[in-house]
């Protein structure tokens, strides 16, 4: 929580002449304080350009430009301090340009300044600084100096417009999260994005194992659900259930690879990397597309576990993106063509178990698809003339011809491939 308040337009102190700072007290712990309070104030605005003191209460002539649109010459983001800034050269061209004001929140309007200014000040060591700025830093030192004499950008702005942020979609999250890292975590990586958007469910349905909490989803106050490898199809008064229905984001380019094991299959070359948002009706995969998007994964084909985060976290990111414009309605749907459908099939143990007859990249890329379940599995005659059942965690192919890396023997630990040779 933001220990420091940014005032708004009815504060007092916004309407001040501020006053200089003494050269003999930049160094002091006030001022430094203030610096810190002001840094601290402005970084926790996700606009925040600039701040002037007068902002957090204090009548001093300081202010601050956020260092994250600004790069040095070292390619350092560092914040600027002005002390006691003056205007000392304008341009005489000037233009009206778009602002806002964290002080005037969700106000914005136009303002005639200059394209080119050069100040004059003190930094935040007691350094004199001469600093000459175009565009938008010109903008910005014009905008801050108004602060520090008392004048907010509504004074002079024409077209003011009250443009508050629009509400976030509220949802009821569907997916499968399992404890640790075992089992599928593509939802987990979808929901990760999501919150890293600022986009947080009302509530989480994760375990397609359980009965389904119809009254409690129907009481949640939910804009739209979303599923993501949830493992249960949902019924179709539940995909109603919300004023904008229910969203999926499906792991592939549909209509191509519906089911269960997309991911699996992609690896396997029967698709090419993607995820797609579809809005969710009775059939499996089946509703109209919202957008899809190809993703890139190099070194490709990979493990499944680095694809499925490469195309969670793509998912989430592109959800984030789209949520709000959907329940706006600003998004139009596209139905899936059928007729390029196809299907993936539940994977099964047996799926796992390689024939070494068959071409070396088929299975370099069961290994891959499968080496989080089931895992890829050959059957070794010792030489004892036993057959031990090998996983293989890892392989390469090498002129065309298939070797296991790294290997797990029944009953046994991780090893290389070629001490497992060794001791059979």
């Amino acid at each position: 929580m933001r220990k420091t308040e940014i005032l708004q337009k009815d504060a007092p102190v916004l309407r001040e002449t501020a006053k200089s700072v003494s050269v003999k007290n930049i160094g002091t712990k006030k001022i430094q304080g203030l610096l810190e309070r002001m840094k601290e104030a402005l970084h926790a605005e996700e606009d925040g350009v600039a701040l002037a003191a007068p902002q957090i209460g204090e009548s001093l002539r300081i202010f601050m430009v956020n260092g994250e649109i600004l790069v040095s010459k070292q390619g350092k983001k560092t914040d600027l301090v002005f002390i006691n800034p003056e205007i000392i050269k304008t341009s005489k061209k000037k233009k009206r340009v778009e602002e806002g004001c964290l002080s005037l929140r969700y106000l914005y309007g136009q303002v005639q300044r200059s394209e080119k200014v050069t100040i004059k000040a003190y930094d935040e060591t007691g350094k004199t600084v001469v600093r000459g700025a175009s565009g938008l830093l010109a903008q910005i030192f014009q905008h801050e100096i108004d602060h520090l004499n008392g004048i907010l950008f509504i004074d002079t702005a024409e077209h003011i417009r009250d443009m508050p942020p629009a509400r976030k979609p509220a949802f009821v999250f569907f997916g499968s999260l399992p404890a640790g890292k075992v089992g599928s975590q593509f939802s987990r990586y979808v929901l990760e994005e999501l919150e890293l958007a600022g986009f947080s469910p009302l509530l989480s349905i994760t375990s397609a194992r359980d009965t389904l909490p119809t009254e409690e989803l129907g009481k949640a106050g939910a804009d739209v659900f979303v599923v993501a490898s949830f493992g249960k199809i949902l019924p179709k008064e539940l995909i109603e259930l919300p004023r904008y229905k229910t969203l999926n984001v499906h792991p592939s380019l549909l209509p191509q690879l519906r089911g269960p094991a997309p991911i699996q299959d992609t690896i396997l070359g029967k698709g090419v990397p993607g995820v797609t948002i579809i809005r969710m009706d009775e059939k499996m995969d089946h509703g109209p597309i919202l957008v899809q998007a190809k993703v890139l994964v190099t070194p490709w084909p990979d493990h499944y576990h680095v694809v499925e985060e490469k195309l969670g976290r793509a998912g989430g990111k592109i959800l984030a993106k789209v949520l709000s414009k959907w329940v706006n309605n600003e998004i139009r749907e596209i139905p899936q063509n059928d007729s390029q459908s196809s299907y993936t099939k539940l994977i099964k143990k047996d799926d796992g178990l390689l024939n070494l007859n068959d071409r070396a990249e088929v299975n370099l890329k069961k290994v891959l698809a499968y080496s989080t379940w089931p895992g890829a599995y050959i059957f070794f005659k010792n030489k004892r003339g036993k057959e031990v059942r090998v996983v293989i965690k890892d392989a390469k192919v090498e002129g065309g011809q298939f070797f296991p890396t790294r290997v797990i023997p029944a009953g046994k630990r991780e090893m290389d491939w070629q001490d497992f040779l060794r001791g059979n």
